[in-house]
């Protein structure tokens, strides 16, 4: 797998040989084109991180730092490897929930989380998100998810826009401002 576009463009992303399900390039091609110039200049945090993609490609496409969340130890290996060099990326292993609370409110712009499927962690990393106020007000999360297993927001979400690819549906969705 490689960076599809952005300074970084061509730049090879190392995987575990199992247990990650990587976000297909069509897939996160969609992703990026639909935040287009939102990329730029933003603060993006990558949960449920493993290999980095998602992260990486914003960071190639403009923006300004990207925090990495792996619970994994092995894959945190993979992902360090990924983003060495880079000043701007930061890797915290542990547990997404836990690292949420630790990273504080309004830190940033964008939040990109592909949790493994069908285990109920969508709807528990939007909880999060919003309980610890992650993000900007305005901010997006954009959620990579089971077709099956589509996000019920709470009060404070509202769906900005959704995409279906194969099994795997992306879901923006805004934090309403107070």
């Amino acid at each position: 797998m490689r960076i599809r576009s952005g300074r970084l463009k061509g730049r090879e992303l190392r995987y575990p040989r199992s247990g990650l399900r990587p976000t297909k390039d069509i897939t996160r091609l969609a992703i990026f084109n639909a935040l287009g110039r939102a990329v730029a200049g933003a603060r993006v945090a990558d949960l449920f991180a493993g290999g980095g993609a998602l992260g990486l490609e914003a960071l190639s496409r403009g923006a300004a730092e990207a925090v990495f969340v792996e619970s994994s130890a092995a894959v945190a290996r993979f992902l360090r490897a990924n983003v060495a060099g880079l000043e701007c990326a930061a890797v915290v292993r542990g547990d997404v929930f836990r690292a949420l609370h630790r990273l504080g409110p309004a830190r940033f712009d964008i939040v990109l989380a592909d949790p493994p499927y069908r285990l109920g962690l969508v709807e528990q990393t939007l909880e999060a998100l919003a309980r610890e106020e992650t993000l900007s007000p305005g901010g997006l999360a954009v959620v990579e998810h089971h077709r099956l297993e589509p996000p019920a927001p709470d009060d404070a979400w509202e769906v900005a826009r959704q995409g279906r690819y194969g099994e795997s549906m992306v879901t923006f969705l805004r934090r309403k401002s107070e």
